[in-house]
């Protein structure tokens, strides 16, 4: 996909914004039996409050979800106003005009996405854009990757790209990680392999950030993709490494299950997984991650399930999170 589409598919979080709100005498949240809306004072104008946005300011206030719905309107809002006065200050996530969610007052650095892009171009060559995931918070995962190609064994080709998570909104630091597409099929396996992260810790759009050497946050990008991208060798070697792990007929089931469940693959899902086990029994750890990135390319739609089993993948490839897991490393489960 082009940056167009991608900038498309970041449209949920793009129409929204952030909105500090100082409370005051006049601050209400008033709730009917329809409908829960929130007047900032001082003359603004009343903004509606989605069940989400209800929830979030429930959860902000302290006040439990389950006590909330059992109050009586007038109760919950009176109720809520008073918890809000406490707090003082706090942020609004807005969007297309009504509050989503309620969060604490920080320093959101807003990450202007179509420079953000710009700025992965021109760090990374031949770029494509592969797959954008829309998280929490307001945090867009999107993986990327060049021409750059190596062979872990014969007919099994890995191309090598980056995996970048931000905030249009700043809700987060930005991070870069290694990032991995294996061509073994024709879709193709994702694996996001965490040899190096990139985070930018400060500033504003022209400030510098923790790991971006003084650079501004545009330099970092760049930067942060290039090393990523660069990193292809080593992961080639780690994923040789594990070809030669090779696992006891014995201990491939435990090990499945264990993956799967620091993936979160339960259900249908999981099934699929081990119908795939037993049809082509996994020999080696290298196997053993390839099904747990099929799930993530092939099988699993949620982009938070989707992120989980990545982060899974990473996890096993880590050589100490590898043997907390692995029996055939002489490590108990935990």
């Amino acid at each position: 996909m082009d940056k167009t589409e991608v900038l498309e598919r970041m449209a949920p979080i793009l129409n929204t914004q952030v909105r500090e709100v100082e409370h005051n005498p006049r601050t209400r949240v008033v709730v009917t039996p329809d409908m829960i809306t929130f007047r900032p004072g001082g003359g603004a104008r009343t903004l509606e409050m989605t069940k989400d946005g209800a929830q979030s300011l429930s959860s902000f206030v302290g006040l439990p979800w389950n006590v909330a719905t059992k109050l009586r309107p007038e109760t919950f809002g009176t109720v809520s106003t008073e918890l809000l006065r406490r707090k003082g200050r706090y942020s609004l996530i807005i969007k297309d005009g009504s509050v989503v969610s309620l969060d604490k007052p920080q320093e959101y650095h807003m990450v202007n996405p179509e420079r953000a892009l710009r700025a992965i171009e021109s760090g990374l060559p031949n770029i494509e854009f592969h797959r954008v995931l829309l998280l929490d918070n307001f945090v867009v995962c999107l993986e990327v990757v060049g021409d750059r190609r190596q062979p872990v064994n014969q007919g099994d080709l890995i191309q090598a790209g980056a995996n970048i998570t931000f905030s249009p909104l700043g809700t987060v630091d930005p991070m870069v990680q290694s990032y991995i597409l294996r061509l073994a099929c024709t879709n193709g396996m994702t694996s996001n392999t965490v040899l190096r992260e990139f985070q930018f810790n400060g500033g504003d759009d022209g400030g510098s950030g923790g790991s971006g050497g003084g650079d501004t946050i545009w330099q970092w990008f760049r930067s942060s993709v290039r090393e990523a991208y660069g990193s292809l060798d080593r992961i080639v070697c780690q994923y040789r490494q594990m070809v030669d792990q090779h696992i006891a007929p014995e201990d491939r089931a435990t090990i499945l299950e264990a993956m799967l469940k620091e993936a979160g693959i339960t259900g249908k899902y999981a099934d699929t997984i081990r119908a795939l086990a037993i049809q082509s029994p996994p020999e080696n750890s290298y196997d053993m991650i390839n099904l747990i990135s099929y799930a993530s390319s092939h099988i699993i739609e949620n982009p938070h399930q989707v992120r989980r089993a990545q982060l899974a993948v990473a996890n096993h490839t880590n050589h100490s999170e590898h043997s907390r897991v692995c029996p055939a490393c002489h490590h108990s489960l935990n």
